[in-house]
């Protein structure tokens, strides 16, 4: 028996919710109108990474892979060099496992364990469960929540620095907000940024010494798949983009 994703069950139901839920943001957007300090980010400081779909996979599979600084824009020859992947669940269009290939085979029957349950939808969150390189108080859950202003909309979650982070919708970079809230005093600290791969997926820019990189990898995944890909602003998974027809000439 086939299992259909929950959201398929769900879509005549959310999809009215997911519009509604954008009209509530317009009164809030209106009402907060300021200029935050923007600390740019240090591209010398960054590592970069290439999400991509697995070929042959559809959207189940992300494979991850160390462009080495932008000298294998989209990873190296050998796809089994890859450093994580995204598994999808086959009930949920938007949750996921991610993998590590320097993890493999810990399971009580030898089977691979995940490093991070990933729930991207209008409730989104991340689960790390297990990073060798982060302290172990950053394990356990990261709600994401959805927020907007003037400026933009974002998708925010705390660490356990007790800083808030968020994805921004226009450019999409990752800040570490100071003084969230604010206002003027507010200090958007730029760490990250993705810049899209067309419908394959898309490579994350991102300084290590700020966030960890299951962290930045797993909530970019949510935007991905949930955020920038609407042009709402939010529910992704029920109100996608539609490709727009073109037709081709020469002239």
């Amino acid at each position: 028996m086939v299992k259909m994703p929950i959201e398929l069950i769900l879509f005549p139901v959310m999809r009215p919710l997911v519009q509604a839920k954008a009209v509530l943001f317009h009164p809030h957007r209106r009402a907060s109108r300021y200029v935050p300090t923007i600390i740019e980010l240090d591209e010398q400081k960054t590592n970069q990474y290439v999400v991509l779909k697995r070929f042959g996979s559809g959207s189940k599979i992300f494979d991850v892979y160390d462009t080495n600084h932008g000298q294998m824009p989209i990873g190296p020859k050998n796809p089994g060099d890859k450093l994580f992947w995204f598994l999808r669940s086959r009930a949920v269009k938007g949750a996921y496992r991610m993998y590590s290939s320097s993890i493999t085979g810990t399971g009580p029957n030898g089977e691979d364990e995940p490093v991070a349950d990933v729930r991207a939808g209008l409730r989104s969150n991340v689960l790390l469960i297990r990073a060798p390189t982060i302290p172990a108080a950053e394990l356990g859950w990261h709600i994401i929540n959805h927020r907007v202003d003037a400026n933009d909309s974002y998708r925010m979650f705390t660490m356990a620095d007790g800083y808030t982070y968020q994805w921004t919708s226009k450019g999409r970079w990752l800040e570490k907000v100071h003084n969230v809230g604010e206002k003027e005093s507010e200090v958007r600290e730029r760490i990250g940024r993705v810049i899209p791969n067309g419908v394959n997926g898309f490579t994350l820019v991102i300084d290590e010494s700020k966030i960890c990189r299951e962290m930045a990898l797993s909530s970019a995944l949510c935007s991905h798949i949930d955020h920038w890909n609407t042009s709402i602003e939010v529910g992704g998974i029920y109100y996608a983009k539609q490709p727009g027809q073109v037709r081709w000439k020469r002239d």
